[in-house]
């Protein structure tokens, strides 16, 4: 059977898509969910999944052209009867519904990137018995790289909603009914899920050298904090995918590595308590608001960075009465040009001078293979306040620009990052972030690391003070403009007297600023 696969949806608003490059030739043979295509919209690159198993048979777009939403990007000659019933979701259409006086389509989650195992369903954004469009945003799904709307395969009414906002859903596994006809029969209720009977820890499939291993984010942090290796954990879930509670069962059963040496009693992690959830006992004077969504990633996120990674703050103060001068003439000099001039260009740059000086803050360790990993260019993670949360996009090279080049893309990234415009490719890559809360108010803060970044720089207000002045009748006391830097870093790689010599060094930049320019 011939499935005509069409560009699917991946955002709210997304009416087309450019193909950035195939990742298989016509006559390949596929898996289910593997990558097929990449293609970028608006606001994301993702990678799209191949529906079944089968055959590409016809690629219909070139690399670099601009596709409509809704239109057959491939067609894949399904394997089997089974595996082409198991890809209707992915691919029917109304007409093919109507043909057949209505069908039921059970719709899967679908891949929305290379690794995603797993998403989390934000909301949902139609009801059971709601009459649907073609294309018309479904539910909110987020995984560690984005957050997207799941788009209606088709014209019809839901039936039935298979997942609850907040819940963890697998790739692959039915999120909701849709009826395409009058005539469909109705979903009967899903059953609930019968809790397995685990079986004694079976080897994992033996894996080609290099080969790519599926597992949940979950079970990729439980794993590192464990010390596990996941190319002998066996994965129970679809398609082999490595879950938590598989790593949680390898390591309970006492099994290791071919080959690998049994930690000594001394070498071995201290084994933490878990942590008992505290229940609030509820009151008529409160609002409750499910923890999920973009503030549930970030506290993860902080969470795992703290307990990771060994923090050790250091503080300086600068006296930035030149930079002031500096920066009042730098903004009036670019606004004939519509750009606007902040600190921060001033500070980016003595960042990455500092970075250059002092590469061991400009390196993060690979758990996975005990590397110490020390990156040429200075990419600038910039924590930007949003209404969704804080978002760290990067600029990357900023060794390599000037300042005028700084300041146009820095404005640019903000803006966009605040509108949630902010493209997935602009968010990774960093190798050390600066987060500045100075504009709102504040003198002193210990950030926390963007793991695995090995540093981090806090920017604080600027507030005039009374000040003592060198000069050749003696000293003086006069007002002058001073703020504090923070520097966090990991000390499993920075030493306290690296983290201060880097602050210094910026120090040294940023209150003499013609400096910037040697």
């Amino acid at each position: 059977m011939t499935l005509e696969f069409k560009l699917p949806d991946v955002g709210e608003g997304i009416a087309e898509g450019e193909i950035v490059q195939w990742l298989v030739a016509e006559g390949d043979i596929v898996e289910e969910h593997q990558p097929i295509v990449e293609v970028m919209t608006d606001k994301a690159t993702v990678e799209v999944p191949a529906p079944a198993v089968g055959t590409i048979s016809k690629l219909l777009a070139a690399e670099g052209e601009v596709v409509p939403v809704g239109a057959v990007i491939f067609h894949l000659e399904a394997a089997s009867a089974s595996a082409s019933a198991a890809a209707a979701p992915a691919v029917a259409t109304p007409a093919a519904a109507a043909s057949t006086g209505g069908a039921l389509i059970e719709f899967k989650l679908p891949d929305v990137g290379e690794g995603i195992a797993e998403g989390e369903i934000v909301q949902w954004l139609v009801a059971d018995g709601d009459a649907v469009e073609e294309h018309q945003p479904i539910v909110e799904v987020m995984t560690d790289k984005a957050t997207v709307e799941v788009p209606a395969p088709a014209a019809g009414t839901i039936t039935k909603l298979l997942a609850e906002a907040g819940d963890v859903v697998p790739v692959g596994d039915v999120i909701f009914h849709l009826s395409t006809g009058a005539s469909a029969p109705v979903a009967a209720p899903a059953a609930a899920p019968a809790t397995p009977v685990r079986a004694p820890v079976a080897a994992a499939p033996a894996r080609a050298a290099g080969e790519k291993i599926l597992a949940v984010p979950s079970a990729r942090r439980v794993a590192r904090d464990l010390g596990i290796d996941l190319a002998f954990v066996a994965g129970s879930g679809r398609n082999g995918v490595v879950r938590r509670k598989d790593v949680e069962a390898f390591a309970a059963s006492g099994a290791t590595a071919p080959g690998a040496a049994v930690p000594s009693a001394a070498a071995a992690p201290v084994a933490l308590a878990p942590v008992k959830a505290v229940a609030i006992a509820a009151t008529e004077a409160e609002t409750r608001t499910p923890f999920r969504g973009v503030r549930r990633k970030i506290a993860e996120a902080m969470t795992r960075s703290k307990f990771t990674a060994t923090h050790f703050t250091v503080v300086e103060e600068l006296d930035v009465t030149d930079l002031v001068t500096a920066r009042a003439a730098a903004k009036a000099f670019a606004a004939p040009e519509g750009v606007n001039v902040t600190y921060m260009p001033f500070i980016m740059k003595a960042v990455a001078s500092a970075l250059a000086k002092f590469p061991q803050l400009n390196s993060a360790l690979d758990e996975s293979t005990q590397e110490v990993v020390t990156y040429r260019d200075a990419n600038l993670g910039v924590a930007t306040d949003t209404p969704n949360g804080l978002i760290v996009p990067v600029i990357p090279a900023v060794n390599t620009k000037g300042m005028m080049t700084l300041a146009t893309e820095l404005a640019d990234l903000a803006g966009r990052t605040r509108e949630g415009k902010i493209k997935p490719d602009e968010l990774r890559g960093s190798t050390f972030t600066i987060t500045n809360a100075g504009n709102i108010g504040g003198i002193l803060a210990t950030p926390i690391l963007n793991f695995p970044e090995v540093g981090i720089l806090g920017v604080h207000r600027i507030q005039k003070k009374p000040g003592v002045v060198t000069t050749p009748d003696g000293d003086e006391i006069c007002v002058r403009s001073y703020m504090n830097l923070s520097i966090s870093v990991d000390h499993r790689l920075v030493d306290g007297a690296d983290a201060v010599r880097f602050l210094v060094h910026i120090k040294s930049l940023l209150e003499t600023p013609a400096l910037l320019a040697l």
